[in-house]
């Protein structure tokens, strides 16, 4: 994987059997492209964790569901978490309103499952943004870092399976639901994403 700055339009429309003219014609360019492609992913994302969030389930089930389809959306995207990890490094200096805009429904898909698990009184008062970013980025790192997971299982000498998606997602599972349990919370202050 090459990066934004790595990609070329050329190398894009060669990869995708396209004339770069029709890129141009259709994106305007190469950040056009990106942001477009982001957006798809993001609304995809969005679409599935939404119904999630809006199902019929206990909240805490809804919690462990959207945390098991996040890891799987972005194993089937393998490509979509280095491309967070260099947003994050470069600052998003190439997301744009209209891209934050999708991505926020990701966010407000698990903020809203903890507001309906904390008005319940089946949650403790939990930050859901907080819970949010200690959930969501420890996946994207999970997804990013699979080769050097490997090498690190490699040279500690440790079975590379006790590191796999299934034992991932459930150790997260497990934090999260201790994390929300209404007598482990109690410090600190809960905000609320509307």
């Amino acid at each position: 994987m090459r990066g934004f700055e790595g990609a070329t339009v050329d190398r894009i429309a060669a990869r995708a059997r396209l004339n770069k003219a029709m890129i141009y014609y259709h994106f305007h360019g190469k950040k056009d492209l990106y942001r477009t492609v982001l957006r798809s992913i993001f609304t995809t994302m969005g679409d599935g964790l939404a119904a999630i969030a809006s199902s019929n389930a206990a909240p805490a089930d809804k919690l462990d569901r959207f945390v098991a389809a996040f890891v799987a959306e972005g194993q089937a995207r393998a490509h979509v978490a280095p491309i967070m990890l260099r947003e994050i490094a470069e600052g998003g200096r190439r997301l744009d309103e209209e891209t934050y805009t999708v991505m926020v429904r990701v966010v407000r898909a698990m903020t809203g499952i903890i507001t309906e698990g904390r008005a319940a009184g089946q949650f403790g008062p939990v930050d859901p943004i907080l819970l949010y970013l200690t959930t969501v980025w420890p996946i994207v790192v999970y997804l990013a870092t699979t080769p050097i997971r490997n090498a690190l299982a490699r040279v500690a000498q440790f079975d590379v399976g006790r590191l796999d998606p299934e034992r991932f997602i459930a150790h997260l599972q497990m934090l999260n639901r201790h994390a929300v349990m209404p007598a482990a919370a109690g410090a600190g202050p809960a905000g609320e994403l509307s």
